[in-house]
């Protein structure tokens, strides 16, 4: 959602890129590990924890970089907004 909005608002073309893909599929795999990993070994709870916060860290991280310039710049398309 935050990317497409981003893009969307921005006047950029709403196709993910591979940054886009990277950030999906850690949060994604954040979830997984987080539900998980206490099911199937529970004395791993720090592992359960920390694993995917450091999942989700660095995806928001990676979209944070990203999309820094795309949302502190002007519209590519020079309509208001």
């Amino acid at each position: 959602m935050m990317t497409r909005t981003s893009r969307g608002h921005t006047g950029r073309p709403l196709r993910a890129d591979a940054f886009d893909t990277a950030c999906y599929l850690m949060i994604a795999m954040s979830a997984v590990v987080r539900v998980f990993v206490p099911l199937v070994a529970p004395e791993q709870l720090v592992v359960a924890v920390a694993g995917p916060a450091a999942l989700w860290s660095a995806g928001f991280a990676i979209f944070a970089v990203r999309y820094w310039p795309v949302l502190s710049s002007a519209r590519i398309d020079g309509l208001p907004g």
